[in-house]
């Protein structure tokens, strides 16, 4: 009996069209001798769907709604949500939608038991001024701003989200030092704030699902958590080089070691840890070769950095997309201590690579391209390296893609 498999992609667009954003998340059968990808629907167009996991064993899909603002208010705060999978049709239902206690939740991430999920923040960089009395009298300003939450919600037995049983607040207090800088992203508009508030940009968890890894690309941090007894504990914080926003983050499937990447420096940084969560800086690897080393802050446009990371079932490649002057698919060899050889820059035939997917059967790298809005295919070598299919699947504003097997 065949397996029936979906692809869904779920839909960030930081552009108007037409008057309103098109996002949601698309549904498409997917077809695992060819990688194609053939339409059914698209759900929930007004979902800023970020990101999302899947429970493929209760055919279930957990959704970052990823706004700032609750419907019809100012701030608030974005949501989280649940849906089930129709095993036959593919076909998604809302099972439930919770607010997230935060503004732009960032990424989702189910405990290994799945009675909990825990949610992460980008925050909004906007401030607000608060008018303060001082000691002798005098009257002055606060500016307040946005925290960033990581939190730990209840998953009930129906795939139903509960209440919010932890929060761990990251970063500083809003407050200017003297690293903080303030940037503007020339493509999306988006203010990129640099050490002056926490930005959790996602949040991933352990092969034996006992480590959750924390990207805070606000305050350029690393962090590594545990729950212990229902709570949210810090286990280690890593205080990277300023400016480089780390971004997205991948575990090897068999050894202790953690990657992640920046979302404004082309390098992947590789971490040992320990089982308490400890973090060890094994090295840092260039994700560019020479030719394109030269563009990576000189294109006018925007400096070149990392999207996604993912590595290969086999534990023996890494994958990442980089974006800016060049639109780019990195492929590193990985060694047996965990390190990286780089091996390859491909050109991931769109604009913006964003989502990348790596099929159940490992034979197919699923790219998103954001604003370009497709997806391209291409093969998974024997070396780990990609080479293209010719495949293009029209999307809408592609941010990251999960396969269901059923």
């Amino acid at each position: 009996m065949n397996k029936k498999m979906f692809a869904y992609v779920g839909n960030w667009n930081f552009k108007l069209v037409d008057g309103r954003y098109d996002r949601g998340i698309s549904c498409y059968s997917y077809d695992p001798e060819g990688g194609n990808l053939e339409l059914i629907d698209v759900f929930d167009r007004e979902v800023a769907a970020g990101q999302m996991c899947l429970d493929n064993e209760n055919a279930r899909l957990y959704v970052a709604y990823e706004i700032g603002a609750k419907r019809g208010e100012i701030g608030g705060g974005g949501y989280l949500r649940s849906y089930s999978i129709d095993k036959e049709t593919g076909a998604l239902s809302l099972i439930s939608e919770i607010d997230s206690r935060g503004a732009n939740p960032s990424y989702v991430c189910l405990t290994k038991d799945k009675k909990h999920l825990l949610a992460c923040h980008c925050a909004d960089p906007h401030h607000a001024n608060k008018i303060v009395k001082n000691e002798d009298g005098s009257f002055g300003v606060e500016v307040v701003m946005d925290d960033a939450p990581l939190i730990l919600v209840e998953v009930k037995e129906d795939g139903s989200l509960g209440r919010v049983e932890d929060v761990f607040i990251t970063g500083s207090n809003g407050k200017l030092k003297e690293d903080s800088r303030i940037l503007t992203d020339p493509v999306t508009g988006h203010i990129q704030l640099t050490r002056v508030i926490s930005r959790q940009h996602a949040v991933i968890k352990s092969p034996d699902g006992e480590i959750f890894a924390v990207m805070d690309k606000g305050m350029d941090r690393v962090y590594t958590f545990r729950l212990e007894n229902g709570k949210i504990v810090q286990a280690d914080c890593f205080q990277d080089e300023i400016g480089v926003f780390p971004r997205y983050g991948a575990f090897h499937p068999t050894l202790p070691v953690l990657y992640t990447n920046n979302e404004r420096a082309c390098v992947i940084d590789v971490f040992n840890y320990d089982r308490s969560g400890k973090l060890s800086l094994m090295e840092r690897v260039p994700s560019l070769k020479e030719e394109y080393k030269a563009k990576e802050y000189g294109d006018g446009v925007r400096p070149m950095g990392a999207q996604d990371i993912a590595v290969h079932p086999d534990g023996k490649t890494l994958y990442c997309t980089v974006e800016g002057g060049d639109n780019l698919i990195t492929v590193h060899r990985i060694k047996e201590d965990g390190t990286l050889e780089l091996i390859q820059n491909i050109d991931c035939e769109g604009y913006m690579p964003r989502g990348i997917c790596i099929s159940p059967d490992a034979r197919f790298l699923l790219c998103g391209n954001n604003a370009g809005g497709d997806i391209t295919v291409f093969n998974i070598e024997e070396d780990g390296t990609l080479k293209f299919t010719g495949k293009i699947f029209d999307s809408i504003s592609p941010s990251v893609i999960k396969i269901a097997e059923f």
